[in-house]
């Protein structure tokens, strides 16, 4: 089955290429990495792998519609698997000022989660990305509708609802939700001094599971770029999520995590960035209900070299140090690296 769907992928891929006049962009991106450990509580597995290797198809149907498929296939237990990523119809055209998507999609909230993974500037997800989305991203079927407004600034909100019977990355069918997930995102933009601006956004998510445990997250993601004639000069991005599972009859579990990334370029080719995570339950109580302090801290210094916007080569080194104050620290150093290419005209992805 699993050769199945790049067979048949390959059959259209082919045939697609004869009809480029009307519109249909075809394009490939591979994502290569290895990690090894550098003392021994890492959890690396000191090997270097196609992490993922993904095909993309847009085109236009019709005057109305535009359509996006994609297949992935990522590596999960040392074999690679490959399934459907994304599959949906949008339009830009059919309501003013307003993007509409029906089919399956990463759920438009964050930063990351919006971006697939070969077009993060890091090798990998922080903590609380992890934690709360997937090592890639959440991923449903619904609908989404984003619409602009009218106003003499930048104010973008989003609204979507999905099935809900899984979340995040999953193989299985799951099970119908007491209610299904559903988000919001409110955006804005904001001009800088020195070529630069902002987009900053308010996020929502919630969730509730067949077995009546309800999921909510609230947060806050930056992006911030400056440029000088296009080139991209500094990079600051962030986001912090606050999550609270509440399963049914029993008490919360509250969670808080946040990442800041500042990336400094040297010259078009070569940039370093700092990525700092945080991660506490901060609900964690001990065997007689007190207060445990802990928290999961993450510093990765990385250095990228991008020879062009197809191909990119990084290098990290990530050492994450969990501490919890009723047992011993525990520390992961490992080395990363990553080098990743496209091949075709990849969609662009927003600011």
């Amino acid at each position: 089955m699993r050769l199945r769907w790049f067979t048949v992928l390959g059959l259209s891929s082919a045939a697609a290429w004869g009809q480029d006049s009307s519109g249909l962009k075809i394009s490939a991106a591979v994502d290569l990495m290895g990690s090894y450990k550098v003392n021994e509580e890492s959890s690396a597995p000191d090997s270097f792998d196609a992490r993922e290797a993904e095909i993309v198809l847009t085109a236009p149907i019709d005057p109305s519609f535009d359509g996006f498929l994609s297949f992935a296939a990522h590596r999960e237990d040392g074999e690679a698997v490959a399934e459907l990523h994304e599959a949906f119809i949008r339009t830009t055209r059919l309501v003013p000022r307003s993007n509409i998507r029906a089919g399956q999609f990463f759920l438009g909230v964050g930063r990351l989660n919006r971006l697939h993974r070969h077009e993060w500037p890091i090798i990998s997800a922080p903590k609380v990305h992890t934690e709360f989305f997937g090592e890639e991203g959440a991923l449903d079927s619904g609908l989404e509708y984003t619409w602009l407004a009218p106003l003499p600034f930048f104010l973008e909100s989003t609204f979507g609802v999905t099935n809900g019977y899984t979340y995040g990355h999953a193989h299985d069918a799951g099970e119908k939700p007491k209610q299904p997930t559903h988000y919001a995102r409110l955006a804005t933009y904001t001009e800088l001094p020195g070529n630069g601006g902002a987009q900053t956004a308010l996020n929502y998510l919630s969730r509730t599971d067949a077995t009546g445990t309800r999921m909510t997250l609230a947060g806050l993601d930056l992006t911030a770029k400056w440029r000088d004639a296009g080139v991209l000069d500094f990079l600051l991005q962030s986001e912090i999520w606050h999550r609270t599972l509440t399963p049914e009859g029993a008490a919360a579990e509250k969670t808080l995590g946040a990442y800041v990334l500042p990336q400094y370029a040297f010259d078009a080719q070569f940039y370093l960035g700092l990525l700092v995570d945080y991660y506490s339950v901060l609900s964690l109580k001990d065997a007689i209900g007190q207060s445990v302090d802990n928290s999961v801290i993450g510093v990765v210094p990385t250095l990228t070299y991008k020879a062009s916007e197809f191909s990119t080569l990084r290098l990290a080194y990530h050492h994450e140090r969990t501490t919890r104050e009723d047992q011993a620290d525990q520390n992961d150093q490992r080395l990363e690296f990553q080098a990743n290419f496209t091949i075709g005209a990849h969609p662009a992805h927003d600011f």
